[in-house]
């Protein structure tokens, strides 16, 4: 399931801190990674943060899972820092998870009552001449969904309907079947999905498959190696666009710095190759622990990094980030840029073709219409 992006992360995280550690590690000490496997499931999860707690008396987490929420209680109430990514749930700027932070900005998730998202997705839709949009989301994840009624709300703010909608999809789906019949009796010219890899390639294969070879879709996972390596996928995937959390191509000191980590540190990272969200993601949750850890001071304490790490305005993981974000603000909107920027790409053949040559695509904070 959630494998097919997420397995090669433990080696990310463990070759940052292979990195730190050789660099002297933080203040003289050196790190450790203590791996466990929540099996893509929230109980399981839970479980692995409790022995990771009182078992392996860890002192933070880097909790990059779609299944992070399994867990969060139990860290929140032990006050253990945790670092990832709030793409699986609400927990990230719920009022007692100021222990958590994620890199990327929390959309999705319910702040003061209300959801925001930005518009930089329906941008690229409306460019590419979308008019009716399908959108589909696991019916286990709720920021799966809410990633979508975003979408939606930010479509209709630039003249895209909804035509179809799917928020009961398995986590880790590939039978489509049903559904894309749907989304061709509804006329839909465009397609989304809010899935791991796995999914991903099913849709669109599918997709294709039922001769609907004009429809444009977009993914929010996709954009690594692991696809373009398989032709099967590749030709599966040809012609989808998808979103790219940093440039894979950019001589910026911080990319360099993160495919060379990968190439010394992790014996399975190929030279050369795109990495996936699994392995990126964990590689920025690592850092941002030790960031975190550099900044509670010389004798860190859970309290000293949390309450450190939050008057942080501008972090952008060693350079990757196309703009920083802050940890300012917790539990409100001031929590959110008001412009997030990305970049997008499809698969041209053998290989990924910049959208638009690569230019950033910049879309406004918006707040979401939840019944969307």
């Amino acid at each position: 399931m959630a494998s097919s992006t997420f397995a090669d992360g433990p080696a990310a995280a463990q070759a940052r801190i292979a990195l730190q550690n050789a660099q002297g590690g933080v203040d003289g000490r050196k790190l450790v990674l203590v791996p466990v496997d929540d099996q893509s499931s929230p109980a399981q999860d839970q479980t692995a943060a409790q022995e990771l707690v009182q078992t392996k008396n860890v002192f933070g987490i880097i909790d990059f899972s779609p299944f992070t929420f399994g867990g969060a209680t139990y860290l929140s109430k032990q006050h253990v820092p945790v670092t990832g990514f709030g793409f699986d749930g609400p927990e990230w700027a719920e009022p007692q998870s100021i222990n958590m932070f994620s890199w990327s900005p929390l959309v999705d998730t319910p702040i003061q009552g209300s959801e925001y998202g930005y518009t930089t997705d329906a941008q690229v839709l409306k460019s590419l001449g979308v008019t009716k949009l399908a959108g589909l989301s696991y019916g286990v994840s709720n920021s799966s969904q809410t990633s979508i009624k975003a979408l939606y709300t930010a479509a209709e703010q630039v003249g895209i309907s909804k035509c179809y909608d799917n928020s009961s999809v398995p986590f880790g789906g590939v039978d489509f079947t049903a559904a894309v019949l749907a989304i061709k009796q509804a006329g839909c010219n465009g397609v989304v999905g809010s899935f791991v890899d796995s999914s991903d390639i099913a849709l669109s294969g599918a997709l294709k498959q039922a001769g609907l070879n004009n429809v444009k879709q977009m993914y929010f996972t996709g954009y690594d190696s692991q696809i373009l390596s398989s032709p099967s996928a590749r030709a599966a995937f040809a012609g989808s666009y998808v979103a790219v959390s940093f440039d894979p191509a950019s001589t910026k000191p911080g990319v360099q710095a993160m495919y060379n980590t990968l190439k010394q540190y992790d014996p399975q990272y190929k030279a050369g190759s795109i990495p996936d969200l699994g392995l990126y993601g964990s590689y920025i949750s690592a850092d941002l622990m030790i960031y975190g850890l550099e900044k509670a001071g010389q004798n860190p304490t859970r309290a000293s990094f949390q309450d450190n790490l939050r008057q942080v305005s501008s972090y952008d993981a060693g350079g990757l980030f196309p703009s920083p974000i802050g940890f300012t603000g917790f539990g409100t909107p001031a929590m959110l840029p008001q412009q997030s920027c990305s970049q997008f790409a499809s698969i041209q053949g053998n290989q990924f073709v910049p959208f638009q040559g690569g230019q950033l695509v910049c879309g406004k904070l918006i707040k979401i219409n939840t019944k969307a």
